[in-house]
């Protein structure tokens, strides 16, 4: 039975429906996964149960059939999706079709429009897609080449998509054009709602993947397919900053918490093998290198969860987060990367071999760090969308009286972020560039658990969260120090300190782990 403190951010309330989505995703998901994973299938009875489970609809308004349920909600479901049963490629799929595929026609759509295509969406009937990449154009999305023609009686369309998430499935997609010659940047592209009975549509190849076997990735292809005009989606030749603007944001936080419940997966799966596995004459998990771990590993499923829960609850409260979804699709994606490759390194051989769930996240988790826009884009658009310190720093602040290392390297984050607000060279080389985003991100997220602890949580303890912030802390920081380092030509003082208040924390961090590991150890 899963273990009510593993994840401390949900309220009672939360905590019913995140366990529902739980049982669900392990008693009905889970016992096939590693077939359908090995044979690269996909599986339409298994997904008429997440139909009669409600989940298919779980975005929609319930007017169209739907559950109404907010950007929180969505990311409870995703998180608590992947913990139950590590699929990530059935996630993705559940993802893409309740995401992407039918908010731009929640948030676009005509009454008409609504009627039509929502109920059927809602209820599984039909599977929904979005199509934007296309062979020659990936982060740089606007330079797309399909165009879309008015003719009598609709639109033609002809041009090709890439990567299309449930492209051999699905039955209806949102597809993005080119609507007008005037430049190739995003002003000009509109987006059509495209079924695939029309004549014209053609899925040319079904993709082969690293990771993600459970879901069914296609190219797709339009030759002279003409559409009704009433299937323009939004107004013309601004879909792609309309959809672009309020979709997206949901993507980057919906998919990511998906990477929540899939760390949470391997801890869990973890915890329990490293108590049974004994070498040397005793538990692995008496050893100082295994515990280090799976205490680093609790400590990311954590902050990733404040990151996205965070973006999430502003997204409900209708404040625009472009840079807070990119900074929090960041950092969840990489350190995830972190979590799969301990993972697999702690269950040793035994990790290596295809049976272990551990395995199958290896190579399900690099989409992380490339779909829905890379880890570049994403610095870029953090770097780039800072609004400076005024405005920014509204929500932010220095810490009036620091009292641990931890706040000491929030605070010379600060005064950096201060220091960079107004240097050309950050807009002039993109390893600055970088270099800023990661500075931000590092503040952001240590701004986070700062608050956290002076917060009443049932079942987080203030001691255990002072504990959990000096340990992130300390991996956050060595994580990206590298990158930190190019800023010192402009902020060599507040970097030496960092580095003077890291010290502090590693001349401890045995002894921390040790403690924090003791307390985790029934978590499993």
């Amino acid at each position: 039975m899963r273990h009510p403190k593993l994840n401390p951010y949900l309220t009672e309330a939360d905590k019913d429906f995140f366990e529902t989505v739980f049982d669900f995703s392990r008693d009905k998901v889970l016992p096939s996964a590693e077939e359908r994973d090995e044979k690269e299938i996909w599986s339409n009875e298994l997904w008429k149960e997440f139909s009669k489970a409600g989940l298919t609809g779980l975005s929609i308004p319930s007017e169209y059939g739907g559950q109404g349920a907010s950007c929180l909600q969505c990311s409870h479901a995703t998180d608590a999706f992947s913990a139950g049963s590590l699929d990530g490629g059935m996630g993705l799929s559940w993802a893409a079709h309740m995401i992407i595929g039918a908010m731009p026609i929640v948030f676009q759509g005509t009454e008409a429009q609504k009627k039509k295509y929502l109920p059927k969406i809602s209820s599984g009937e039909w599977i929904a897609g979005f199509a934007l990449s296309e062979p020659a154009s990936g982060s740089d999305a606007a330079a797309l080449l399909t165009r879309a023609e008015e003719v009598d009686g609709g639109w033609k369309l002809n041009g090709s998509k890439m990567f299309i998430t449930n492209g051999p499935v699905g039955q209806v997609f949102v597809v993005m054009a080119r609507t007008s010659e005037k430049g190739r940047g995003p002003l000009g592209i509109s987006a059509f709602i495209v079924e695939d009975k029309t004549k014209g549509f053609k899925v040319s190849k079904i993709l082969k993947k690293l990771g993600h076997h459970t879901s069914m990735t296609a190219e797709l292809v339009f030759e002279d397919m003409v559409i009704p005009k009433e299937n323009l989606l939004g107004p013309l030749n601004s879909g792609f900053l309309r959809i672009g603007k309020e979709t997206l944001e949901w993507e980057r936080t919906v998919f990511v918490a998906g990477l929540a419940g899939a760390m949470e997966f391997c801890f869990r799966s973890g915890m329990r093998y490293a108590k049974e596995r004994v070498q040397f004459g005793k538990s692995i998990s008496s050893f100082f290198g295994m515990k280090d771990i799976l205490v680093r590993n609790w400590v990311y499923i954590q902050a990733a969860r404040r990151l996205i829960y965070w973006v999430a609850e502003r997204k409900d409260a209708g404040i625009p987060s472009p840079l807070e979804s990119s900074l929090g699709k960041l950092i969840s994606s990489e350190i995830s990367e972190d979590v799969a490759r301990d993972s697999v390194q702690l269950f040793g051989g035994y990790g290596y071999m295809k049976e272990y769930a551990v395995e199958r996240f290896y190579r399900d988790v690099k989409l992380g760090t490339i779909g829905g826009g890379t880890s570049e884009v994403q610095r870029s658009i953090i770097a780039s969308i800072y609004p400076g310190k005024a405005k920014f720093m509204a929500d932010f602040s220095k810490i009036e009286n620091p009292s641990s290392p931890s706040d000491t390297i929030q605070n010379h984050l600060f005064e950096i972020l201060v220091k960079m607000d107004t240097e050309n060279d950050r807009k002039r080389f993109q390893s600055i560039e970088f270099a800023f985003a990661d500075a931000l991100s590092l503040f952001v997220i240590l701004s986070l658990s700062k608050k956290d602890s002076v917060e009443e949580f049932v079942h987080y303890s203030g001691k255990a969260k002072l504990a959990d912030r000096s340990l992130l802390t300390f991996y956050l920081v060595g994580k990206y120090l590298g990158s930190l380092s190019r800023l010192a030509k402009y902020a060599p003082d507040e970097l030496n300190q960092i580095w003077t208040s890291y010290q502090k924390i590693s001349e401890s961090i045995e002894i921390s782990v040790n403690e924090r590991f003791n307390e985790l150890q029934d978590f499993s």
